[in-house]
């Protein structure tokens, strides 16, 4: 890729009305019952799947309790959330977005973690520009809750694999090209339950796992597990609403690893 396709296509994945959308949420980004508190109870399955999915992978050893050693990647890290959730298991972890002001919040709220704020260091940049420098540099990239929101998949995935270490595996949620997902992700949880901000979705581009994996393995990663998700929202503590399943109509966890 020459400098002029990287220059386009950086252009093309940052959406204004993306980072316009974010930038207004800043504010609310750390609130547990705010406008991410979906975010904030999926970290209490996505985190520890992290550590779960590099030990089924033999990259860390089999009884490892904690991230302690990984150096991972957050694409699309947001005002922190999953980064802090990262390194309070014990990852280093670089946030990598392009909204300034979520950056911003992320920063100021871990600068009040004092257990965890020298193992995460936020970035404003985007992941083409990012891999440029940190070509198989990562022990694991996770992003989550981001690829439905990038226009160019192509160009974003391959810019992620290349910063990955061989063997290294890259963890993303996202959420399925299918009625179901529309209907539930789209019209019940923006314009019925009000449970995401209206208008936050784009359909057209949400991503079939099927479709998610043929992309990746064209880039050297091959996926070594798929999982349902879903959010019961009937459930009142956080740590039990969402859950692994065997249903990826609606969303999804993918993990694949970078072969040799």
């Amino acid at each position: 890729m020459n400098a002029e396709q990287q220059s386009v296509f950086e252009k093309k994945n940052v959406d204004p009305k993306d980072i316009k959308r974010f930038n207004k949420q800043s504010k609310e980004w750390w609130d547990l019952n705010g406008v991410q508190h979906m975010l904030h109870a999926m970290n209490y399955m996505r985190v520890p799947w992290v550590c779960d999915g590099l030990k089924e992978t033999n990259y860390i050893s089999k009884d490892a309790t904690n991230l302690e050693g990984c150096l991972i990647l957050d694409a699309g890290c947001g005002g922190g959330i999953y980064a802090e959730g990262l390194a309070k298991l014990g990852a280093k972890v670089i946030g990598l977005d392009c909204a300034r002001e979520l950056l911003d919040v992320a920063q100021n709220h871990l600068n009040t973690q004092h257990d965890i704020k020298d193992k995460v260091t936020y970035v404003c940049e985007t992941i083409e520009e990012h891999c440029l420098k940190n070509e198989n540099k990562y022990d694991a990239i996770v992003c989550s809750e981001v690829i439905e929101h990038i226009i160019d998949k192509n160009s974003f995935l391959e810019a992620c694999i290349k910063t990955l270490k061989p063997g290294g595996s890259i963890f993303m949620t996202t959420i399925s090209h299918t009625f179901a997902a529309w209907f539930f992700a789209k019209l019940w949880g923006e314009y019925i339950l009000g449970l995401i901000e209206r208008g936050t979705h784009d359909p057209k581009l949400f991503i079939d796992h099927k479709d998610l994996s043929k992309i990746l393995e064209k880039y050297n990663a091959k996926t070594v597990s798929v999982k349902g998700t879903s959010y019961d929202f009937f459930r009142r503590r956080q740590d039990k609403k969402w859950h692994f399943g065997p249903f990826t109509m609606v969303s999804y966890a993918l993990q694949a690893v970078k072969q040799s």
